[in-house]
């Protein structure tokens, strides 16, 4: 049976990829080809007589229907060429891991199934169109509904004209990324894979003499299958300890989890190894840090001298801080899970508060320079996270990060003026 993490994780491959919706579209219009013919068959005559129902001859139809399929595939084409060029833009202005946010657009995926879907609808429904003999037959709700179905591209595409030029905008491409975000904190935090000990429970340390499972390939960590990982401990009687955090980069032959039993069979280390899922790239749906990451990497280089664009750069960090803020009121996970049988069966490193700071924060505060307008909105929302956090530890590495900006700021700044307000809006409740 397939887990609820594989099958998350199959979803989140499918609707990043750019053949899948124009796939099922595509099977739609066979099943359409094949249907409407043949409810056309059953009654000819009275199909023919209703308004707004093509009604001309067979010579007409096959003109029809051509037309429509060469425009429909030459306009896919131009989609497809108008798709590419905004992937470029995009990866040259924002970098080119915010690509699968751009694949992932849905409206540029039914977009091209539209026009996918309709030229091969003509094609495989120009066949039933018979007046080549003495008999004459048209299927006239057919050729109704590729006429409907031309009208649909057209207005598909205006609508695909204003959506590319919309998407590509600094702003929009921003949002999009922080609402990736939330959604990711939203579903990590709490993790729901198995129960969190109670607060009194020493999360039990490495064994000593433990089975090592290392990986057979070098890659990103994208995906840990942590209810495949707490079945296979509470059925073999194990602690199983991971030995890594989701988007860390794995070398062949590193160690991905050591396993803690009396008796470790072969094939509990593979379903171990397979249960950490490696690839070329990082995914958000595990990995919090990578958005917070996506984010700043638009803020570093909006803040280039080649680029120059302060404004795009303090919307990165007021995301970035709203991101913050909905992280530190929440609950973080336990590092180690509890079985149903009530014995820890999984241990798991975590990403801690720091880490994401350092990750999101640190990189614009060393590529801020001279922008104080950054720099007073990066305080600011610092200031504004603190207010939000629940626990005395967060806010205690939050100040430390404070100090460390404002450090920062001693080298860019000597007017007593600007580093007054830059004091006071790292204070600001």
């Amino acid at each position: 049976m397939l887990s609820r993490d594989f099958v998350t994780q199959l979803w989140d491959r499918i609707r990043t990829s750019l053949w899948f919706v124009p796939g099922v579209m595509a099977v739609g219009a066979i099943m359409l080809a094949a249907t409407i013919p043949w409810i056309d068959d059953a009654a000819p005559d009275a199909l023919a007589s209703l308004p707004l129902v093509y009604s001309s001859g067979p010579a007409g139809a096959r003109a029809v229907l051509s037309t429509i399929a060469t425009s429909m595939i030459t306009i896919a084409g131009v989609v497809f060429s108008m798709t590419i060029v905004s992937l470029q833009l995009a990866s040259s202005q924002f970098g080119p891991r915010l690509l699968r946010t751009f694949l992932r657009d849905r409206v540029n995926q039914v977009v091209l199934g539209t026009f996918i879907a309709t030229f091969l609808y003509c094609v495989l429904v120009m066949p039933r169109v018979d007046g080549m003999t003495d008999s004459v037959h048209v299927p006239h709700l057919a050729i109704t509904l590729a006429i409907a179905l031309a009208l649909l591209g057209l207005g598909m595409l205006v609508y695909f004209i204003d959506h590319v030029a919309q998407s590509i905008h600094a702003d929009a491409v921003v949002a999009s990324v922080a609402n990736e975000l939330d959604r990711t904190i939203d579903s990590l935090y709490p993790e729901a894979v198995g129960t969190a000990p109670p607060p009194a429970v020493t999360p039990p340390d490495p064994p000593a003499a433990g089975h090592p499972v290392a990986a057979t390939s070098s890659g990103y960590l994208r995906f840990i299958d942590g209810d495949a990982l707490l079945r296979l401990a509470t059925d073999g009687d194990l602690v199983i300890h991971l030995a890594t955090i989701v988007g860390r980069y794995v070398v062949d032959g590193a160690v991905l989890a050591t396993i803690d039993g009396a008796s470790v069979a072969p094939a509990t280390v593979d379903a171990v190894r397979d249960a950490c899922v490696l690839g070329s790239h990082r995914s958000a749906l595990q990995d919090v840090s990578f958005p917070f990451e996506q984010l700043a990497e638009m803020a570093v280089r909006a803040l280039s001298a080649g680029i120059n664009d302060p404004t795009t750069a303090i919307h990165c960090v007021d995301r970035i801080g709203s991101g913050l803020a909905r992280l530190v009121a929440r609950d973080l996970p336990s590092s180690v899970r509890i079985a149903p049988d009530g014995a820890a069966r999984l241990v798991a490193p975590r990403v801690t508060l720091a880490d994401v700071l350092r990750a999101s924060v640190d990189p614009i505060a060393r590529n801020a320079g001279a922008q104080f307008v950054v720099w007073m909105r990066l305080l600011a929302v610092l200031a504004l996270v603190r207010t939000r956090a629940r626990r005395t530890d967060d806010r205690e590495t939050i100040d430390l990060h404070v100090s460390r900006v404002l450090k920062m700021t001693e080298a860019a700044f000597d007017d007593p003026e600007d580093r007054r307000r830059l004091a006071a809006a790292a204070a600001r409740p």
